[in-house]
């Protein structure tokens, strides 16, 4: 079989089709058996008989429109000829299958009607030689079409039925096969080029930006290559599948196409599928197991109206998108247009027997509108997946840059070593998460030999965190007192018209050398005395009112205290279950060392930056 269809492509490209229907046609060997025949509805095996009065059946012009009914019915047709030697009958798409008789008596069949039903294709049929003689003779067909759910018959009963001598009409089967097959050559390869394109489509790795759109687009296009390819195979393929078989998952790929269509569109946008495209999806998803299942009647203004509907959203949404002038836009409004354009054609033709085809012909070459407007897409796309891609690598090299830029300055902004303040042991350690956050804390030796401590976090992160945090570091290297209370309201003077709605979390501990600790929080987190939690005075976070005021928290520590403080990345640690580590479990690790508190979250499942700083008021014999 295949290695018949390479010889019959090389014919087909070749031409040799055409010049060997020519020369059968004008040739003495055969004749076409067009005309005017007689049909009937229904079915009965008396209507072979040549002595039936068939005049008052009804007429069937071929080539013309087909007989307009379900099930079975019969055709019969005069035959008038002079003896041959060795006669034949060459039968076209008259019917998806029928039963041929000769005067009577049975001669063969395709298919079974109304059972097993097959595209038609040429089948030659030889004629006994004693039947052969001069005379009239009388052909009959009982037969049956086939039609996909919803849809039309076709317009035009073809009008190449032959009969001549044997030879004459296989050779006039070879040449009208390869017609056939030429015209459906370039829809075969442009069925595979758009079943490759989406293939690759929807194998697009994760790194490519808007990715599952694409993947929508490449499912959109397989659906719309494996109709092509299967008109293919339904036409030259074995005779394995009955055609109503065939029909049945060819519609089922042509109800998917809209569904992925419609999620390719809003997908390609970022925009979520409003309910009427849902619902639109929804039936087109219903007709398509339908099509499979065959629970109920298909009907053809619902079905056609369905599908004219679903062109609607994509259309809009791109519309939409062109009129706020986003990038690309107006190249998909095109794109969308031509293939609306396309399958409304589509839609009048097989639905509704529009004068305009659907298909149009290219040297001999059949084209479908559809698939020429995915040929424009293709490319289209591709080109589109490119400058996307560009402007997202850009984006990307741009951010890189500035994290990059930003972990420098929050590493330059954290001090890499304690300082050394008589009577306190200091211990830190600072874990910056994947993203840059706004963690900071800093540690100042007085001239009255006393400690300060700045531990806080900035709302948000990258670049801008990392800036505020360095306006924090200079305001406290030209801070005016050591007061914490005064402090955080000198923060806030100079926060206020730079955190631009966000805000920052700040605690300022003064430890003196005589054993106090002065307090004042800003929203922080409240730190931790030899494991238990200190009941700091609240306070509003800084940048957010001009008019607040912190007060200060007075304590006197014994040789040997330690106060801890924690940043929420600490207690917001997430594990694999997504539970919090929480304040009782930092609580229970705020007796250990700065960085086993910092390793231990980092463990639990690290989400945010990590700060950890302790301060002990050492024993005076360690002095």
């Amino acid at each position: 079989m295949w290695g018949k269809l390479a010889l019959l492509a090389c014919a087909a490209v070749s031409g040799f089709a055409q010049d060997a229907v020519t020369n059968a046609t004008s040739g003495p060997w055969t004749a076409k058996l067009n005309g005017t025949w007689r049909w009937h509805a229904g079915d009965d095996a008396r209507w072979a008989a040549p002595s039936l009065d068939d005049s008052n059946w009804l007429v069937l012009k071929i080539p013309g429109p087909p007989p307009q009914t379900a099930g079975l019915y019969w055709v019969r047709l005069k035959v008038r000829m002079s003896g041959l030697s060795s006669p034949a009958l060459l039968v076209g798409p008259i019917a998806s299958a029928y039963e041929l008789y000769w005067d009577g008596k049975r001669l063969g069949d395709f298919g079974q009607p109304c059972s097993r039903l097959f595209v038609p294709r040429w089948q030659v049929f030889p004629l006994p030689n004693s039947e052969a003689a001069r005379g009239q003779h009388t052909l009959a067909l009982r037969g049956c079409i086939a039609m996909y759910p919803g849809t039309r018959p076709s317009r035009v009963v073809a009008g190449d039925n032959r009969i001549g001598e044997r030879e004459s009409i296989e050779e006039v089967q070879t040449a009208l096969f390869a017609r056939d097959f030429r015209s459906l050559l370039l829809g075969l390869l442009v069925g595979f080029t758009i079943f490759l394109a989406g293939c690759y489509f929807l194998l697009l790795p994760p790194s490519v930006a808007q990715g599952g759109a694409f993947r929508w687009l490449g499912a959109f296009l397989i659906a719309r290559a494996l109709v092509d390819l299967n008109e293919f195979y339904v036409n030259f393929g074995p005779l394995v599948l009955a055609s109503d078989v065939v029909g049945r998952f060819t519609w089922l790929f042509v109800c998917l196409g809209p569904v992925f269509w419609i999620e390719f569109a809003y997908s390609l946008f970022r925009r979520r599928a409003p309910w009427a495209a849902r619902c639109l999806e929804i039936l087109f998803l219903m007709w398509g197991a339908n099509a499979i299942l065959q629970i109920l009647p298909m009907f053809g203004s619902i079905t056609a109206w369905t599908f004219i509907l679903g062109l609607v959203p994509p259309l809009a949404v791109a519309a939409d998108e062109a009129r706020k002038r986003t990038s690309g836009a107006r190249v998909v409004v095109a794109i969308v247009s031509g293939y609306t354009i396309a399958s409304l054609i589509a839609i009048a033709d097989i639905f509704y027997g529009a004068s305009i085809p659907s298909a149009f012909y290219l040297a001999g070459f059949r084209l479908w509108h559809l698939d020429a407007a995915l040929l424009i897409l293709v490319p289209a796309m591709a080109m589109q997946i490119h400058k996307i891609n560009q402007r997202f690598r850009d984006e990307q090299e741009r951010l890189r840059g500035e994290m990059e830029a930003a972990r420098h300055v929050q590493e330059l902004l954290v001090p890499s070593q304690s300082i050394n303040v008589p009577g306190f042991d200091i211990d830190a350690s600072y874990h910056p998460a994947t993203e840059v956050g706004g963690d900071f804390f800093q540690l100042f030796s007085t001239s009255n030999d006393a400690l300060l401590l700045v531990v806080g976090d900035v709302s948000g992160k990258g670049m801008k965190a990392a800036l505020l945090v360095s306006v924090i570091v200079g305001a406290l290297q030209n801070r005016q007192s050591d007061a914490p209370g005064a402090l955080l309201s000198q923060l806030n003077a100079v926060l206020l018209s730079r955190s631009q709605g966000g805000f920052t979390t700040c605690s300022c501990a003064l430890f003196t050398a005589d054993g106090f600790l002065t307090i004042a929080s800003g929203g922080h987190l409240a730190p931790y005395r030899n494991g238990e939690e200190v009941a700091t005075p609240s306070g509003l976070p800084l940048g957010i009112d001009g008019d607040a005021h912190w007060t200060e928290l007075r304590i006197e520590l014994e040789p040997g205290d330690r106060m801890m403080w924690v940043s929420d990345g600490v207690v917001e640690a997430r594990n694999g279950k997504r539970d919090l580590l929480g304040f009782q479990r930092a609580q229970e690790l705020s007796t250990r060392t700065a960085s086993e508190i910092a390793e231990a979250a980092r463990q639990f499942g690290q989400e945010d930056d990590i700060t950890v700083v302790s301060v002990t008021r050492v024993p005076v014999h360690m002095l």
